[in-house]
């Protein structure tokens, strides 16, 4: 499969009434950090949006140390911190999309997609397929691959051999949330597209970022600044 070079193709333009955008999100919180003004506008056009969770993000010691004034953390507590965290993840599409976006919560181990992917275990690549081929998507959101976090660098993967697994014809773009240390000492955000948000969507994707309560509690500072004018991807290219 062949995808066009970024000069051709812009990703506002795949915007329209009736167009599908499946996004991929390896923990609640991304799906707002990283999509929160394109969820806004491809809803604002007609389109259709659908999220996967892959994980709960469950595996969140110290924001759940704090939090909880907690020091010792089991399995039943990770449990219940992944069911706080998946709720607040529904909360934020619900503010973000009225109602009108689908999501599904697959529950796979957090900070383990990497394992998975490493060891050619399934993961999510089954709900990942599935959505593809019975969805038929025109344009699939995942995280980017340069991304610090192994969940986002797997998720990726995963994503983009679901892509060609299954033929989906598809724009792919690439969100990125951890940079890389050379883009964050440079300060430098490397991307080849962008959304330009108002300010009204700069407020209400600020709103779904506070709905993460559990991560707001040590990372507000920083999760807020998402909250930007712009909202930068970068087009994939399969091959």
């Amino acid at each position: 499969m062949e995808s066009p070079s970024a000069s051709s193709v812009r990703l506002k333009d795949q915007f329209r009434s009736g167009a599908k955008i499946a996004i991929l999100a390896p923990h609640p919180d991304d799906e707002s950090l990283g999509t929160g003004g394109l969820i806004q506008q491809a809803l604002a056009a007609g389109a259709e949006v659908r999220v996967i969770f892959v994980t709960d993000g469950d595996n969140n010691p110290w924001p759940q140390r704090f939090v909880e004034r907690r020091w010792f953390i089991d399995a039943p507590e990770r449990a219940r911190w992944g069911a706080r965290r998946r709720a607040e993840g529904q909360h934020a599409l619900q503010l973000l999309g009225c109602g009108k976006v689908r999501s599904e919560s697959l529950g796979l181990p957090d900070a383990g997609i990497l394992a998975l992917w490493e060891e050619d275990l399934p993961g999510p690549r089954p709900a990942f397929e599935k959505l593809l081929r019975e969805w038929q998507p025109n344009l699939v959101i995942v995280p980017s691959e340069i991304d610090r976090h192994p969940d986002h660098q797997a998720t990726h993967f995963y994503g983009l051999d679901a892509v060609r697994t299954t033929g989906v014809h598809c724009l792919v773009y690439s969100y990125l949330i951890h940079r890389p240390w050379s883009q964050k000492v440079m300060r430098r955000h490397l991307a080849s597209d962008q959304l330009e948000l108002t300010e009204t969507e700069q407020s209400l994707k600020l709103d779904a970022i506070r709905c993460h309560h559990t991560q707001m509690a040590l990372s507000g500072g920083r999760f807020s600044k998402f909250a930007s004018r712009e909202e930068r991807y970068t087009l994939v290219q399969i091959t």
